[in-house]
């Protein structure tokens, strides 16, 4: 049941990555970034890209979290593109967070 869970939570994240790719006149060679950050990391990901898209996810299910992200991802949602799966982590995470490097606040 709780994979089920995390499944829709991750299709969820999805969702609103898709739309904000949309919405934000995103290109086709523009790509998003996706790390495992504490609150602090998120504030500071926040401040200096936008758009970002976050959630916040139990840290016990995190990496299955971000494991179904990446497969969801490369099966359902060809629009987006993510130049590295591989995602970054800090210690103590909770926030699942995607932002564009190629976006950064002037």
């Amino acid at each position: 049941m709780q994979n089920e869970n995390i499944a829709l939570q991750a299709k969820v994240f999805l969702y609103h990555l898709n739309n904000s790719n949309s919405e934000n006149g995103f290109r086709p060679e523009e790509s998003w970034k996706f790390s495992l950050v504490n609150e602090e990391g998120k504030t500071a990901i926040e401040r200096d890209y936008y758009p970002t898209v976050s959630t916040r996810v139990d840290p016990k299910v995190l990496l299955d979290f971000s494991n179904s992200v990446i497969l969801h991802l490369k099966s359902a949602q060809p629009k987006l593109t993510v130049d590295n799966p591989k995602i970054e982590a800090q210690a103590e995470s909770e926030y699942f967070i995607a932002y564009s490097l190629t976006r950064a606040r002037r």
